[in-house]
């Protein structure tokens, strides 16, 4: 009987693996406060039934993703988002972000998301 060979080497598992991965989204747009950032995305995969990439806005902070659903209501136009758990109101470089718990967030644009946020997103989606 010929039995494959196990081998006893264990092999370092590369730290930067998921770099390495495609990542299933693009940042259309970034803002950034203390509290947070404020990511709008483009899914890369689409879904079924839709042939265009599907865009989503998140709420990313130090520890957690949270997708914010939007409400298509009559007020909101390119510049106004209605979300069930905020409203955000857009303005060139600058952004207003009022949760509906009354908590209202100042947010400026950013260059680039920080690697550890980066990593939530991708663990979010995945």
């Amino acid at each position: 009987m010929n039995k494959a060979l196990i081998s006893g080497r264990i092999r370092p598992f590369p730290r930067d693996s998921h770099l390495a991965m495609p990542l299933p989204y693009q940042v259309m747009r970034l803002f950034t406060s203390p509290e947070g950032h404020l990511v709008e995305i483009s899914c890369l995969r689409t879904q079924a039934g839709t042939p265009e990439p599907t865009h989503e806005w998140l709420w990313v902070t130090e520890q957690s993703v949270t997708t914010l659903r939007p409400r298509h209501s009559a007020g909101e136009t390119q510049q106004v988002w209605v979300f069930r758990e905020a409203r955000l109101q857009l303005d060139g470089q600058h952004a207003e972000l009022a949760w509906t718990n009354g908590q209202q967030l100042s947010l400026t644009t950013s260059p680039a998301l920080p690697s550890e946020q980066r990593q939530l997103i991708h663990n979010h989606l995945s």
